[in-house]
């Protein structure tokens, strides 16, 4: 071996790692450049080496242009740069971790808050130098700091508010203001951690007031409720409070003391009671003198006085007529003028009276209208007015009556049609609805204030009829939407605005189809979609129903004969009759010239009646029925069990089939009640052989209940929303038996 081979191999080995060395500090570098923490080495109090990311931290475009700058130029001041050091020196000494948050200095003088961390490369030569990380915090400071502000700024404003406000968690307290302690008398921080349950008188009452208020809170709803409390000594409080559940699953109730405002309010009724006594006696004095001059009067006037009573009252019952009513009237509302006292206004009128002058007569109808007259004068104040308007229209004027007062009145005259007017021999029972109007807010003279009462009463009787309503501005902007609609109705049929859409009934066992129901749509340029629970009943009132139900019974016909010829030819059309149209002695010859036009076989087609059209008078629907059965269609009867039928009166009725109301299918999963009522309407209806429609069916569960119950046939949005034609049609044909 020669000489240049013995050497040969040291030098290859000291390349090697100086090739490895170089690369570590080149992996390094890349380190120390691609993180986004920064990174210095200081040595001798001067920054000795950097990553770019902390040149940039402090304001510099790259590393080199902060190399070489002495360390305590990165600091606010010297004394910061030596009071680091001194904090920093037992960690660092120990060959431990400096960690800090301090203030540092930008290149342009301005300061931020940092996050430090040091270590001496060597413990035991502190000056090797020392290597520093640093990260810009100074956003989160701030942050951090506002935050702080503001949750002070919150208990202040709690603190200063003039209610309680409390947060409580698992009905303890979590934290509240002041003014919860002072209602309560407890001291300041005594009631932290406390239950509510000391709220309370008792653990009963306490548990009461919780089950009220956790289902509305669970909801997500705002708790609003009246409670009476007991304060630290034992005293009663009465608050009124709200709450709210935070996403925390904390609450925060929010409490009023009215302890003082329900006591006056009990004074003052008790003064109000006695002042009414006074007033009540004072005036019943009045009336009483003024009844014996007037009865002096009458006897020296008496020709003037029947002239007078002839013109001023109704011959049938003695009321006062309309001109005496507005005389009346006009007093009483320059009086409340002048006195500013309410006055309020009743509109009366009978329930279905017009079925007792055709079934019984009018010399019946009349001795029921005098015996109602005397009924109603026992309802009201010697110095009201009960007057008849014609027909079986009252109204009662009731002056220094308020909202109050005026519905004391309308319950006295339920009370009053309570029991059945004995006629001869017969005992007759009806009701009758009432509308409510008040001086001066729902009119300032006799006409408005008639007119609004009138309105009102209009809409009792939509509401079902044998009961009272207020007047509301509601009611003006219905009766204008009204006849809205009715002047655009009267033109939608010429001018092609309505449609109509088909729901699938279904075989409750074999969901396949076994027949559809027509529903009739409104679509109005300008008023859009117009419902059909809007515009059903201005077409009853105002006849345009009749030819509207022709246009429906053709359409649909005509409809059924074109799916029958595309082989859909097990299916049946249902289409609905008004009560209106149902009564119209034409019926069965628009129903035959119908199947004829469309060439249909009758027992396809089904003919849906409500069981209130069919019970306002059921000998004449027994008769209208029988014409209709006779032709071979089928006759349901719909919305079954919303009604007042009874089975008397629905065994003398040829139907062929019971459809359940959706109201009770909708609630089958609330509860039992429902469930056990639809279990008696199709128990019934196997017993008298009618097959069963049930309406409303959106849920698999419900189907379910049905299936088990033996109901035969199911419709609803679970199978299919009502449709057009064109867009229904897949549908019947995917499903049809």
């Amino acid at each position: 071996m020669t000489d240049g081979e013995l050497t040969a191999e040291p030098l290859t080995s000291e390349m090697e790692v100086a090739v490895a060395l170089a690369r570590t500090l080149r992996e390094q570098q890349t380190l120390l450049q691609s993180t986004d923490i920064g990174v210095a080495f200081i040595q001798k109090r001067a920054v000795l080496r950097c990553n770019d990311r902390f040149a940039q931290i402090f304001g510099y475009d790259d590393a080199q242009a902060i190399v070489g700058q002495a360390s305590y130029a990165l600091h606010p001041s010297r004394e910061a740069f030596r009071a680091l050091g001194r904090d920093a020196f037992a960690d660092l000494a120990q060959g431990g971790t400096f960690r800090s948050v301090r203030q540092m200095r930008k290149s342009d003088g301005g300061l931020f808050w940092a996050s430090l961390t040091g270590r001496l490369i060597n413990p035991a030569e502190p000056s090797e130098g020392s290597i520093w990380t640093l990260d810009d915090v100074d956003a989160h400071i701030h942050m951090r700091s506002q935050l702080d502000a503001i949750q002070l700024q919150t208990q202040v404003l709690l603190d200063h508010a003039m209610v309680g406000v409390a947060y409580l968690r698992d009905h303890t307290v979590v934290r509240c203001n002041r003014h919860v302690e002072l209602m309560l008398g407890y001291d300041a921080g005594e009631l932290q951690g406390r239950s509510s349950r000391t709220w309370f008188a008792d653990d009963e009452q306490w548990l009461a007031q919780r089950a009220r208020c956790v289902p509305v809170l669970a909801a997500g709803e705002v708790f609003a409720a009246e409670m009476a409390l007991r304060r630290k000594d034992g005293g009663p409080l009465i608050c009124e409070v709200r709450s709210k559940a935070l996403q925390d699953g904390s609450a925060v109730w929010i409490l009023m003391d009215i302890t003082e405002r329900r006591q006056a309010q009990e004074a003052l009724r008790e003064a109000h009671a006695e002042l009414e006594r006074v007033v009540s006696e004072r005036t019943h004095a009045l009336v009483t003198t003024a009844k014996d001059l007037d009865k002096e009067i009458q006897e020296r006037k008496y020709d003037q006085e029947r002239i007078y009573r002839l013109a001023h009252y109704d011959v049938l019952t003695g009321l006062p007529n309309r001109t005496l009513l507005a005389e009346r009237s006009q007093q009483a509302i320059a009086s409340a003028q002048m006195q500013h006292t309410p006055l309020a206004v009743l509109f009366l009128d009978l329930d279905h009276f017009k079925h007792v002058n055709d079934s019984l007569g009018h010399k019946v109808g009349d001795n029921l209208l005098a015996r109602i007259a005397q009924r109603l004068r026992q309802t009201v104040r010697e110095y009201d007015t009960v007057a008849r308007l014609g027909g079986d229209e009252f109204v009662l004027l009731l002056p220094r009556a308020n909202a109050r007062g005026a519905q004391r009145v309308a319950g006295k005259v339920a009370q009053a049609f309570d029991q059945p007017f004995h006629i001869g021999q017969h005992e007759l029972t009806l009701g009758c609805s009432v509308g409510v109007a008040l001086y001066p807010q729902d009119g300032r003279d006799f006409d408005a204030l008639v007119q609004s009462a009138d309105m009102a009463m209009y809409g009792a009787k939509q509401e079902g009829r044998n009961t009272y309503r207020f007047f509301t501005s509601q009611m003006q902007a219905q009766s204008m939407r009204a006849l809205e609609l009715e002047n655009a109705l009267r033109r939608a049929l010429e001018r092609d605005q309505l449609s109509l859409h088909y729901q699938p009934q279904v075989d409750a066992t074999t969901s396949k189809v076994v027949g559809v129901e027509a529903l009739l749509r409104w679509q109005h340029p300008e008023l859009g979609m117009v419902s059909p629970a809007e515009f059903i009943p201005v077409a009853e009132s105002s006849g345009l129903i009749l030819p509207i139900g022709q246009w429906v019974l053709e359409t649909a016909a005509q409809q059924l004969k074109v799916w029958r010829s595309k082989g859909l030819l097990h299916i049946t059309m249902a289409v609905n009759l008004s009560a209106r149209q149902f009564h119209q002695p034409q019926l069965p010859d628009l129903v035959r010239d119908v199947l004829r036009q469309a060439d249909l076989p009758p027992q396809c087609f089904e003919l849906e009646l409500t069981e209130s059209a069919a019970m306002s008078d059921v000998p004449a629907a027994e008769q209208t029925l029988a014409q209709l059965q006779k032709l071979g269609v089928r006759l349901s009867i719909d919305d079954f069990g919303t009604g007042y039928a009874s089975l008397t009166q629905l065994k003398r009725l040829p139907s062929y089939k019971l459809k359940i109301d959706q109201s009770f299918v909708r609630d089958l999963d609330k509860g039992e009640t429902d469930k056990a009522m639809v279990n008696a309407i199709v128990r019934m209806a196997q017993a008298m052989g009618l097959r069963i429609t049930a309406e409303g069916v959106e849920t698999r569960d419900q189907l379910d209940f049905l299936q088990t119950l033996g109901c035969d046939e199911a419709q609803g949005y679970y199978f299919s929303r009502p449709k057009p034609a064109a867009e229904i049609e897949s549908f019947l044909f995917q499903r049809t038996v």
